[in-house]
Formats: C-alpha cells, sequence, structure tokens
C-alpha cells in the first residue's frame, strides 16, 4: 500500500526441496570489464561442461541442442558488448548439444536474465534523471514477486495522481469532518469562545457547511451538518458574541432554515438553542422580534416532535417577552399564532420544563404590557380560560405560579366595559380555588377596587361565592388570602345598586357575620390590614353598608 517505506535490501527465501536460496536484489553496477566477461564466460564453460558430462548425451546430440537454443534467442535481447558475437555461442563449439532438446541452456538463462536485468536499470535511470522524485515499480516488481505487474507498471506519483482524482471529495469531506469535531472540541472553552467568533472566515465556513449539507439524508453530511450548528451554539453562549453573531450576515437565516426543514432532530434542537442564546443578550431582543420569519420559526419549533426543541423554543419565547417593547409585536403576530401556540403548550405539553417557560412567557407578556398587549391577550378566546385551567391541574407548581401571576397581572389593566372583562372575570372565578399564593385573591381585590368593575363583579356568575370561600378559610396558610377576600367584599359592598344582591348571597353574609364577630385578640394576632384598617373591621364595614338591605 502507499505511504509505506520499501527496503531494498530485504531479502525472501525461495525453498526447492531441500535447498534454501537467498534473493538479493542487485545495486545498479557498472558495465563489465573485458577481465570479467572473460571470467564469466569460463565459469560458465565449466558449468556446461559438468552439464554435459553429467547429462549422458552424445557429442552431436549436445551441439545439436546448443543450437536451437541460439536460434530462439531475439536479437534485440543480446547483450551490447564485445561479446555479443553471436559466433561465439552458435553452438559450433564443443558446448552445442542434441537438437531434440529446445530448451535454454542454463547459460543461456542465466545470460538472458542479466540482460533484462540491465536493460529494466537503463530504464530506471533514465527516468530518474527527468525526475528526482521517481520511484520506478519495476525494482519493486523484483522485490515483490506477488505484485500485481500493471499495477506496478505505474510510479508511485502516478498512482498518488490517480487516487487523488478518484478519492478527492471523500477526503476532503473525512477531513471537513475530523476539523469540524476539533473546533466543536474547542468552543466549549469559555476563553477561546470570543477568538474563534472572530477568527476571519471561520463563522462563514461554518454557515457554508450548513448551507451546503442542507436537508441531505447522508449520515457524513449529517455529522458535518450538526457540527458546525453545535459550534455556533457553544460560540453564542459566550456574552461578547451574541451580538457578533446575531448581526453576522446570513446567521439568522441558516439557523432558520435549519430550524424549519432539517430533517434531523438534533440540528432542530441546536437551532432553537441558538435562537434563545442569542436572545439572552437585552440588545439582541428587539432585533430578533422584528424578524418574521424568526417569530414563525419560534412558533413552529413549539410543536416539535423532540421535547428539547420545544424547550428551547419556548425559552426563547419567554426571553424575548421580557422586554416592553416586544410584547405588542408578539402577541399581535400572526393574529395571535404564539399566543396559541403558548397555550398548546401549558397544556398539553407532557414536558414540565416546556410548559414552564411556556406560562412564563405569558407571564412576561402581561407584566411588560402595552394596551395593544392586554387588548391581544383579553381578546383571545382561550388565553385566560386555559391560564385558570393550568392554576388548578398542573402538577407543577411553577406553572401554577406563573399562571397565576399572569391572571394578577392582567387584573390591574382589564376593566368593564373591556370585551375581554367577562372573560378574566370568569377565569379569576375558576382559577380561586387555589389558595397557595394570594395571586389570584390580589386580582379580586384589585379589580373591586375600581368602581367601575363592581357591579359586573357582583353580577358575575359565581364570583361571590368563590370570594366567600376565600373568606372562611381558617388554615393556618390562608391568613393573607382570607384578608384579601374579605377586602374585595367590604370594596364590593360600597355600590349601592348591588348591595342587595350581596345581602340576598348567604356565602357572603357567612363570612361576613362570622369575621365581624372573631376574637379581637386573634385580629390583632393576624394584623393584617388595608389602609391601615384590620379585618374585622372591613367586615363591620361591610355588614354596615348591606344591613339596610338585610
Amino acid at each position: 500500500p502507499l505511504g509505506e517505506s520499501v527496503q531494498v535490501t530485504d531479502s525472501y527465501a525461495v525453498s526447492h526441496g531441500d535447498e534454501e536460496d537467498s534473493y538479493l536484489p542487485q545495486k545498479r553496477q557498472s558495465e563489465p570489464t573485458e577481465q570479467e566477461w572473460e571470467s564469466r564466460r569460463d565459469s560458465d564453460v565449466v558449468d556446461h561442461n559438468d552439464n554435459k558430462r553429467h547429462s549422458g548425451l552424445s557429442d552431436e546430440d549436445w551441439e545439436s541442442r546448443g543450437q536451437s537454443t541460439l536460434d530462439e534467442w531475439p536479437g534485440d535481447n543480446r547483450r551490447q558488448s564485445e561479446y555479443t558475437d553471436q559466433s561465439e555461442y552458435t553452438g559450433q563449439s564443443e558446448y552445442t548439444g542434441p537438437s531434440e532438446y529446445t530448451g535454454p541452456s542454463e547459460y543461456t538463462d542465466n545470460f538472458l536474465a542479466d540482460q533484462e536485468y540491465g536493460q529494466r536499470l537503463d530504464k530506471v535511470e533514465e527516468e530518474e534523471s527527468h525526475d528526482p522524485t521517481f520511484r520506478s515499480s519495476v525494482v519493486e516488481e523484483d522485490i515483490f514477486q506477488f505484485r500485481e505487474p500493471q499495477k506496478m507498471s505505474k510510479s508511485v506519483d502516478s498512482e498518488a495522481s490517480y487516487l487523488s482524482e478518484q478519492d478527492n471529495e471523500f477526503v476532503c469531506e473525512l477531513a471537513i469532518q475530523k476539523m469540524l469535531k476539533i473546533l466543536r472540541y474547542f468552543s466549549r472553552v469559555l476563553s477561546a469562545m470570543e477568538l474563534l467568533a472572530q477568527q476571519p472566515g471561520l463563522v462563514d465556513s461554518l454557515l457554508y457547511r450548513m448551507k451546503k449539507t442542507a436537508h441531505s439524508n447522508d449520515e457524513n453530511e449529517i455529522s458535518a451538518r450538526v457540527d458546525a450548528i453545535a459550534v455556533i451554539v457553544n460560540l453564542a453562549c459566550a456574552e461578547e458574541n451574541k451580538i457578533l453573531l446575531v448581526y453576522h450576515p446570513g446567521l439568522l437565516d441558516a439557523v432558520i432554515n435549519i430550524a424549519n426543514h432539517d430533517p434531523i432532530e438534533e440540528a432542530r434542537e441546536h437551532a432553537a438553542i441558538v435562537l434563545m442564546n442569542l436572545a439572552y443578550a437585552e440588545e439582541n431582543k428587539v432585533h430578533m422580534v422584528n424578524q418574521d420569519h424568526l417569530l414563525d420559526t419560534l412558533v413552529h419549533l413549539l410543536s416539535d416532535v423532540s421535547p428539547f426543541t420545544r424547550r428551547y423554543a419556548s425559552a426563547a419565547l419567554f426571553t424575548l417577552a421580557c422586554t416592553y417593547a416586544n410584547t405588542a409585536v408578539m402577541t399581535r403576530h400572526c393574529d395571535g399564532g404564539i399566543l396559541e401556540a403558548l397555550r398548546k403548550v401549558l397544556l398539553n405539553d407532557p414536558i414540565d420544563e416546556a410548559r414552564v417557560n411556556a406560562a412564563e412567557a405569558l407571564f412576561n407578556m402581561a407584566r411588560n404590557n402595552s394596551d395593544d398587549t392586554i387588548e391581544n391577550m383579553g381578546n383571545h378566546s382561550k388565553l385566560l380560560a386555559s391560564l385558570s385551567h393550568s392554576v388548578l391541574t398542573d402538577y407543577s407548581a411553577d406553572v401554577r405560579a406563573y399562571s397565576a401571576r399572569a391572571l394578577e397581572w392582567l387584573s390591574a389593566d382589564i376593566h368593564h366595559p373591556m370585551q375581554c372583562h367577562g372573560r378574566l372575570l370568569k377565569a379569576l372565578t375558576t382559577a380561586s380555588q387555589w389558595t397557595k399564593t394570594t395571586c389570584i385573591a390580589e386580582a379580586l381585590k384589585m379589580q373591586a377596587t375600581l368602581a367601575e368593575n363592581r357591579e359586573a363583579m357582583v353580577q358575575h356568575d359565581g364570583l361571590l361565592d368563590a370570594l366567600a370561600t376565600l373568606a372562611l378559610l381558617d388554615g393556618i396558610n390562608d391568613d393573607e388570602v382570607k384578608t384579601c377576600a374579605i377586602a374585595a367584599l367590604e370594596r364590593l359592598s360600597k355600590e349601592s345598586s348591588t348591595r342587595h344582591i350581596m345581602a340576598k348571597n348567604e356565602g357572603v353574609m357567612t363570612a361576613l357575620t362570622k369575621a365581624s364577630f372573631a376574637k379581637d385578640e386573634a385580629d390583632d394576632d393576624d394584623d393584617n390590614e388595608e389602609d391601615g384598617t384590620p379585618a374585622a373591621l372591613l367586615m363591620k364595614t361591610a355588614l354596615k353598608n348591606l344591613a339596610a338591605h338585610l
């Protein structure tokens, strides 16, 4: 095989029965002198005389054998020297043998071997004179008798060129895959992230690999594509790189293309992580939200089959929703498409982290709201109901907390006679059964603070019963919730037009009576006040307001 060193001094043993001869390739030598040729011929004569004596043939038969052998020699194979005169070896001497033996003599066999080897060495020397790096395979053919002659007829350089033409693309792809693996490992080092991102041409090269192999199902191309975007993921972890990468020409487009169309789950997951990492930079939030295709991509990723992809996409959305300028754009995008996608994740996703991220995204939108944001969220036909459902049924405490806080923040801005006010009251009534935090009770108290909301609240089905239930709580950890509910009832009693409704509600009257006749010591221990007024005093004020209708 190519690349292995060949030692021309190696020897190979050839077994002939009980004998063992060693074959050693001869080095290139100069032309033999006249004395050497004379000595060689004399030794051959002695050998032939011995052969003749041991053969048992007559002189006439021996001479015929030598003549037939010489007649078979091609003229151009004879050694060019002063002894090439055919007359010296025509078989007219005592060394000729019988005519019926047509095979070459031992002398002619040795002579032809020397002649062929000399011509081949001449050819090697001529080729080496033109190309110093050339190594003839003719010599290798002598050494490695087992190799195929047609392959050995090529030089090492020509064979390497042949392999390069056939396997160049494979070799390059293999090298690229290895380099991408190395870059992926290097990009994990925090101190190297910034340097790698600033290396001229590196990000463009990664984008080229991401685009070149996009949508391919070839195993090697998939590996290269995943490694390339994994490097971008790691580089985007460094705070110094977030702004640089988000404004790099073509980067967001390449990531979005993989997120939307790549058939490999891991590649889509990495794309979601890139968007999430870039969204963490405060300077990037507004720029990213204004990219319509980016928001469409995040909505698409929320329904991905991979739970990790859904988790990272929802995290990117709650991060982008932390900015006041983004919430209105996000809530009205595609006629509430982002809200609907988050709502489905909140209700149906089996992964806790994805549901938590969806609830937090909705909470961030409600907290960092504008008038458009409130209107878009409130007018969504199922969003408020889904938040209240999550407050009651989700087994994740974080999901419940974020959902309840989202309703609380929306209660501060949704009021009568807004079209969505009825949806909000229904959601608060349903969610009031959850008493682990004061979010829902505080939302009801906040609603009762404004006079324009009171009539709608009292007339809303089930809301007074929900407040009465909260006001009758007597658990150790229910004091704050109870106080908020009593305060809400007291404020509702200020609306004269609805006092008769409250006075006829059994639960409300029971809660007010029980609270007003509670021991002063208990009220002082709780000392939960609204505007400096103890809870018992609030209840007495509410009973006084309703007394005319008792």
